[in-house]
């Protein structure tokens, strides 16, 4: 025997009751809960009218975007350009190739650690 009803939390759930022999079970399967992820945060600073909108993954929880506007007058100035200095450090994270001369001495640097382990447990 199946019946639907509301959970105690507003959930749809269904009853079903079965007659195993002198046991009776009783099982009730609940819809799954309903996640809530945190999709954008707006920061609004009043004191230098200021909006910040920052828009996240909700997988990684890491902000994908942020856009300021600045409020002048009875307009809202769109800013999403980078500053100066976040386009020097986004361009110095991106640049991590080493160059020619740090790896020949990485690599001399290696064959010397060989030698002495060579040297010391070899000979």
């Amino acid at each position: 025997m199946s019946d639907e009803f509301l959970y105690e939390d507003g959930r749809k759930a269904e009853k079903i009751e079965k007659e195993e022999g002198k046991t009776k079970v009783t099982e009730v399967y609940v819809e799954p809960k309903l996640e809530k992820k945190l999709a954008q945060r707006i920061t609004e600073k009043y004191c230098v009218c200021e909006r910040e909108i920052e828009t996240i993954d909700e997988n990684t929880g890491e902000v994908v975007s942020k856009v300021v506007e600045k409020v002048e007058g009875d307009q809202v100035v769109s800013n999403s350009e980078k500053s100066p200095m976040e386009i020097f450090i986004e361009k110095k994270i991106s640049d991590k190739k080493m160059p020619v001369v740090s790896m020949v001495l990485v690599g001399v640097m290696v064959a010397q650690v060989v030698g002495l382990v060579y040297l010391l447990f070899v000979m």
